[in-house]
């Protein structure tokens, strides 16, 4: 079987719900121009790990800020208010209350999100949300590896510990998607 051919502008004709697919490429291209640092439109490995990791890259962080607020404010006024936030991660169907965990959320935008307390957060709070200064992301990373793969939970990865989550390691930004890995025989 022969793939379709496209001409441009007719994409996404064969589709359903043709529009979602268009503003995926939008949203993919303009993160892919973002990521091509010298503009040539070619990724180098690093630009292509910035354009599937953008918020490992601090040139890209602008960027994820962007994608966030388009994600989650559904009336389009540039800021995230309280039920948007909610929204993004629970969306009522019934008229049952709303479960303990929601309204400690609710109780987190207010308390720690919305630090000028005008019921809303905008980009420097969204960011401050998403992007925390103190955040280390490669610590939470090994922190996370360890505790994934410590089966015997002695603080110390053994090589057979990694073997068995051999996948997880090749896929981590801490070991470099496994270039690391590749680069130590003993691995």
């Amino acid at each position: 079987d022969a793939l379709p051919i496209y001409y441009a502008g007719e994409e996404f004709n064969d589709l359903p719900d043709k529009e979602t697919y268009r503003n995926m490429m939008k949203r993919d291209e303009r993160r892919f121009k973002q990521a091509d640092k010298d503009g040539d439109l070619i990724a180098t490995r690093d630009e292509f790990t910035a354009f599937l990791h953008p918020e490992e890259f601090d040139y890209m962080k602008d960027l994820v800020l962007t994608e966030t607020i388009e994600d989650i404010d559904k009336n389009g006024d540039g800021v995230i208010d309280v039920n948007e936030y909610i929204g993004d991660m629970y969306s009522t169907d019934s008229n049952e209350p709303e479960p303990d965990w929601v309204k400690t959320e609710r109780q987190q935008f207010s308390d720690f999100r919305d630090l000028n307390k005008d019921g809303k957060m905008d980009r420097s709070e969204i960011s401050h949300w998403i992007m925390p200064p103190d955040y280390d992301h490669a610590d939470v990373e090994a922190k996370h590896l360890i505790y994934e793969s410590d089966k015997d939970k002695d603080g110390k990865l053994s090589m057979q510990e990694i073997l068995d989550q051999y996948e997880m390691f090749v896929s981590s930004t801490l070991t470099d998607y496994g270039h690391l890995m590749r680069q130590h025989e003993e691995l």
